[in-house]
C-alpha cells in the first residue's frame, strides 16, 4: 500500500514531519481495520437478525436505526467544547471507548436478565442509542483531526485506499459472524451465538480505539475569541456550498437508511427482508453483506483516484444518479425469481441475484462516503473546522433519522396485512422503501449537489 508515498510535506501541518504523518496514517488504517469486525456486527446483519430473534417490532427497529442517525447531533455540542481544548485526542478516546463498550450489552443480557426476554429489545435499543450519541460526540473532533492530518492533495486517494481495506475487513467480520451464528443456530443453544458475536465485536471495537492512540494529532487551530456560540454555529451555514452539502447528505443518508444501506453495506430493513421473506440462513444472509463489502473494496480506491483527478462533486453526482437505479433493480429480484426453482442445497435464485447486484451497489454507495469527507475538507477552513463539521453532521443526522422512522412505520403496516399492488404485482414493504429512497435521492440530494461550485 505504501502509505508513506501518499504524504506531501509541503501540504502537511508544519508541526508534524513527513515521517510522523506517514506513520500516523498507517496506525489509522490498522486501528480501523480492527474496528471493522465491530462494524460488521453494528451495521451488518447480526443486529437486525438479533432484533428479529428477540421479537422486536418494526417501530423498535426503526427507532434503533433512527438513533444511529440522530446521534450525529451530538457532534455539535462536542465540537463546541473541543475548540476550547488543547488536544482533541483525549476527548475523542473517552467518548469513543464508552461507545464501543455499550455494544457488549446484547452479549450480557441473557446473563443479567435471563427471565425478562420481553425487556431485551428495549434494553438493546436504549444501550445502542446511547452508544450512538457517545460515538458521535467523538466523531466530530476525529474528523477535524483527520482533516488537519491528511494532506489535501492526496485526500481522495488515501480515503479510497483506507475504505477499500476496511471493506475487506468487513467481509472477514461478516464471514466470522455468519459462521458463529450458523454454528450455534440450534435452539438448544439459545442466544449463545449472538452473545459470542457481540462479545467479539465489542472487544474489537475497543481495540480499534487503543491502537488509534498511536495516531499523531496536529496542533488544532484555536477558534477566534469573541464570537458567541450562536455565531460560531451560524457561520458555517452562511457558506452556500457547505450548506448545500449538508442538506444534500442529510437527504442522501436518510434515503439510504430507509433500506438499511450504510456505506454500501446492507443492514436493518434490507437484511431483515432477506431473512424473513427469502428464507435465507445466517450464512446466506452474510453472503449478501460480503458481496457489498467486496464491491466497496474494489470500488472505493478507484473512486478515490477519480476524486483527486476530477473532483468530489463530479464523482458524487455520478453516484447519486446511479445508486438509486441499482437499488430499483435490486428490489426486482424477489419478484422476477419468485417462481424459479431452488437448486438443491444452494441459495435461492432471488438471493443469488441480490448478491450479484450487491457488488456494484457496495462500490457505488461506499464511494459516496469518501466524496463527503473530501467535500467537507474542501469547504471548511482550519480555524473553526471542528464546529463546522459538528454543524454539518448534526443537521445530517437529524434529517437522516427521518428515513428509518418512515421505514419502521411501513414495515409495521405490512405486518398488519396491508396489501398493495402495482401493474398486477403484489408489492412488499421493501418495494415501497426503494421507491421512497429514489424519490428523496433524485428529487432532493442530487439537485443540491449540482449547485456546488466545485
Amino acid at each position: 500500500m505504501a502509505l508513506h508515498r501518499l504524504t506531501n510535506p509541503a501540504a502537511s501541518p508544519p508541526a508534524l514531519s513527513d515521517r510522523e504523518i506517514a506513520r500516523s496514517l498507517r496506525f489509522n488504517v490498522a486501528a480501523g481495520a480492527t474496528g471493522m469486525i465491530w462494524m460488521a456486527a453494528a451495521i451488518g446483519f447480526p443486529l437486525p437478525l438479533l432484533m428479529t430473534a428477540v421479537h422486536a417490532t418494526g417501530f423498535q427497529l426503526g427507532l434503533l436505526s433512527a438513533a444511529w442517525q440522530a446521534g450525529l447531533f451530538a457532534q455539535l455540542p462536542s465540537t463546541l467544547v473541543v475548540e476550547h481544548l488543547r488536544w482533541r485526542k483525549p476527548w475523542w478516546a473517552f467518548f469513543s471507548t464508552g461507545h464501543r463498550l455499550l455494544w457488549l450489552v446484547p452479549a450480557l443480557l441473557p446473563w443479567i436478565f435471563p427471565e425478562r426476554r420481553d425487556f431485551w429489545p428495549w434494553a438493546i435499543v436504549a444501550a445502542l442509542s446511547v452508544s450512538s450519541f457517545l460515538g458521535q460526540a467523538g466523531a466530530g473532533p476525529w474528523q477535524s483531526w483527520m482533516s488537519d492530518l491528511v494532506p489535501p492533495r492526496i485526500s481522495g486517494r488515501f480515503w479510497g485506499i483506507r475504505q477499500g481495506i476496511f471493506s475487506v475487513m468487513v467481509v472477514v467480520g461478516a464471514l466470522l459472524h455468519g459462521a458463529i451464528l450458523d454454528a450455534y443456530s440450534d435452539p438448544r443453544h439459545g442466544y449463545r451465538a449472538f452473545q459470542l458475536v457481540f462479545g467479539i465485536a465489542g472487544v474489537c471495537g475497543v481495540c480499534d480505539i487503543l491502537i488509534h492512540l498511536g495516531v499523531k494529532e496536529p496542533a488544532p487551530h484555536p477558534h477566534i475569541p469573541g464570537d458567541s456560540v450562536l455565531e460560531r454555529i451560524l457561520t458555517p451555514l452562511r457558506n452556500r456550498d457547505l450548506r448545500n452539502i449538508t442538506l444534500a447528505m442529510g437527504a442522501w443518508c436518510g434515503a439510504q437508511a430507509m433500506i438499511g444501506y450504510t456505506a454500501g453495506l446492507p443492514g436493518y430493513f434490507a437484511m431483515g427482508f432477506v431473512k424473513e421473506s427469502l428464507g435465507a440462513t445466517f450464512t446466506q444472509a452474510s453472503w449478501l453483506f460480503v458481496a457489498g463489502g467486496i464491491g466497496a473494496a474494489v470500488g472505493t480506491p478507484l473512486a478515490g483516484h477519480w476524486i483527486d483527478r476530477y473532483g468530489a462533486r463530479r464523482v458524487l453526482l455520478g453516484i447519486m444518479t446511479l445508486g438509486p437505479a441499482l437499488l430499483f433493480s435490486w428490489s426486482l429480484g424477489p419478484h422476477v425469481f419468485s417462481t424459479a426453482p431452488r437448486p438443491g442445497g444452494l441459495m435461492s435464485p432471488a438471493l443469488l441475484f441480490l448478491c450479484a447486484l450487491a457488488l456494484p451497489i457496495g462500490g457505488v454507495y461506499a464511494s459516496a462516503v469518501i466524496c463527503q469527507y473530501r467535500l467537507i475538507q474542501a469547504h471548511t477552513m482550519p480555524a473553526g473546522r471542528s464546529v463546522a463539521i459538528g454543524v454539518h453532521w448534526s443537521i445530517v443526522g437529524v434529517l437522516a433519522a427521518l428515513g428509518p422512522l418512515f421505514s419502521g412505520a411501513i414495515k409495521d403496516h405490512f405486518a398488519h396485512g396491508v396489501a398493495l399492488h402495482f401493474a398486477g404485482v403484489a408489492l412488499n414493504y421493501l418495494d415501497i422503501l426503494v421507491a421512497a429512497q429514489a424519490a428523496v435521492a433524485w428529487g432532493i440530494a442530487l439537485p443540491l449537489v449540482r449547485r456546488l461550485r466545485f
